[in-house]
């Protein structure tokens, strides 16, 4: 008998050992990530039937357009000299675009797994090719929350391009027993600031020894700034510098193209392009006349032509030479393409 016992008992542990490990298994075939690994999965084998069933894209696509294009226009516009009518045709218009960009991009992206964007290229396409799927991969999935029949949870992605990660919060909606489906996305809006930042870091870098070689060709010294009159129905200003710079350069020079940058309220600047004819001009310190125009639709400009003019608030930046021989010194405005 305490034989049979002795062989029994280690053999009904084992049994429900198994068994529990069996349950544990079917519970774990019957949660959120099982389905968030297939879903993984049917990306990096471009399989694009599993991953339709499993992800309603298109609704994903129209939070993302929605949150990046109402943050686009709310960073680029000043709200207090467009009216919500104007600001509401402004979104009608991008928005549209920038859903279309992405899903065409998003399904080329399934289904290859590589993003091409055709020239010429809308605002849309210009901003996804830096910031499109492909330009990023899932970094790591959170544990996701349950509450019936809906489940949410995070994912943070990575640009390595850019060295920058954001975090997406997914709804997913169960389907059957064994299965979950994402039906809705938010929080895009969250990664537009660490995207910009990245990017300027970025071009920093790289024009970083651009501008140091503009500096030891034309270099800004000193400006007075001041406000005088615009136009007759005082509808704008004309913002006037003096600009006083040392013109170093051993090779003769055709011109220098600048711009004026006037910081605003939230971030916002107003920046205009000038341009100094240098041909034939001797080397050394002179001062230049440069004039901008007040854009009252600007927020920066608007900002002085209210509050008035705070030295520190505007910038003067040398972005671009041009030798008579025809060679161009310039600055990135923007990453160049791989």
């Amino acid at each position: 008998m305490k034989k049979i016992l002795l062989i029994t008992v280690p053999l009904i542990i084992a049994i429900a050992a198994c068994a529990g490990a069996y349950r544990a298994w079917m519970q774990m075939q019957t949660l959120p990530s099982n389905s968030l690994k297939t879903i993984r999965d049917s990306i990096s084998k471009h399989d694009e039937e599993n991953f339709y069933k499993s992800v309603d894209l298109d609704a994903i696509l129209q939070t993302l357009s929605e949150e990046i294009v109402a943050a686009q226009i709310n960073s680029e516009t000043d709200s207090t000299t467009y009216s919500v009518q104007d600001m509401n045709a402004i979104y009608a218009a991008r928005q549209p675009e920038f859903f279309a960009a992405a899903k065409t991009a998003a399904d080329e992206y399934i289904s290859k797994g590589t993003v091409t964007f055709s020239p010429p290229l809308n605002q849309s396409q210009k901003w996804l090719k830096k910031f499109s799927p492909a330009s990023c991969k899932i970094q790591n999935i959170s544990k996701p929350v349950i509450n019936g029949g809906e489940a949410t949870t995070k994912v943070e992605f990575y640009n390595s391009d850019l060295k920058f990660s954001f975090e997406i919060e997914l709804t997913l909606e169960k389907v059957d027993k064994k299965n979950w489906r994402i039906i809705g996305a938010k929080n895009f809006v969250d990664c537009l600031p660490g995207f910009n930042r990245a990017m300027n870091v970025k071009l920093e870098s790289l024009n970083a020894p651009i501008r140091e070689k503009i500096s030891d060709t034309f270099e800004v010294k000193s400006f007075e700034a001041k406000v005088g009159e615009g136009d007759s129905y005082g509808f704008s200003k004309t913002l006037n510098l003096v600009l006083k710079a040392d013109v170093k350069s051993e090779k003769p020079l055709a011109k220098i193209v600048g711009q004026v940058i006037i910081d605003g309220k939230d971030d916002k600047q107003g920046i205009t392009p000038f341009e100094i004819d240098l041909a034939y001009k001797p080397k050394g310190l002179q001062s230049f006349n440069i004039d901008k125009v007040l854009n009252p639709f600007v927020r920066a400009d608007a900002d002085v032509m209210r509050h008035g003019l705070k030295k520190s608030s505007i910038h003067i930046e040398i972005v671009e030479v041009v030798y008579r021989d025809g060679t161009i010194l310039k600055q990135f405005d923007k990453l160049p393409d791989d």
